[in-house]
C-alpha cells in the first residue's frame, strides 16, 4: 500500500502523520510525506528571493517535524516539497502520478475556516482524489 501524507505541520497535519504512522506500523504501508510551498501566479522573477526562501523553509519544517515521528518509530519514509499556489492541486497530481492507493490529511490546516469545518485543501482533495481519502480530526 502506497500512502500520501500532505502535511504543513499544522496539528490537524500532525494528527494525520500519526494515522499514517499506525498503519505503516500496522500494514507495513510505504509512506510519502508532502509540503507544499506557496507560489504565486506571479512570476517566480517578480518576488523577493526572501519571500520564496521563507516559505520553502516553513514547508521544509513542516516536512521535518512530520519525519521526525516516524524516525522516533524507526519507519523509513519519503519526503517531497513542491511549488504551488492551490495545494491541493500539488496533491490531486502526485497522487494520481505516483499511483498511491490512499491520501491521509487534517481536515484542515493553518487556514482559518469559519465555523471548524473541513477546509478547502481537503474539500477539493476529497472531491477529485483518484484514490481513497481518509481525514483526520
Amino acid at each position: 500500500m502506497k500512502i500520501l501524507v500532505p502535511t504543513d505541520g499544522s496539528e490537524y497535519a500532525m494528527k494525520a502523520v500519526n494515522k499514517a504512522v499506525e498503519m505503516a506500523e500496522k500494514e507495513k504501508a510505504e509512506v510519502t510525506l508532502m509540503a507544499v510551498s506557496y507560489s504565486f501566479s506571479l512570476g517566480e522573477d517578480e518576488f523577493p528571493g526572501s519571500i520564496l526562501e521563507r516559505l520553502d523553509e516553513e514547508a521544509q519544517k513542516a516536512l521535518e517535524k512530520a519525519k521526525e515521528v516516524f524516525n522516533k518509530k524507526g519507519i523509513s519514509v519519503k519526503t517531497v516539497i513542491e511549488r504551488g499556489a492551490v495545494p491541493a492541486n500539488n496533491i490531486l497530481k502526485k497522487a494520481e502520478a505516483e499511483k498511491f492507493d490512499l491520501i491521509i490529511m487534517g481536515h484542515r490546516g493553518k487556514g482559518e475556516f469559519p465555523g471548524g469545518g473541513i477546509g478547502s485543501t481537503a474539500v477539493k482533495v476529497v472531491s477529485y482524489a483518484p484514490c481513497s481519502v481518509l481525514i483526520v480530526k
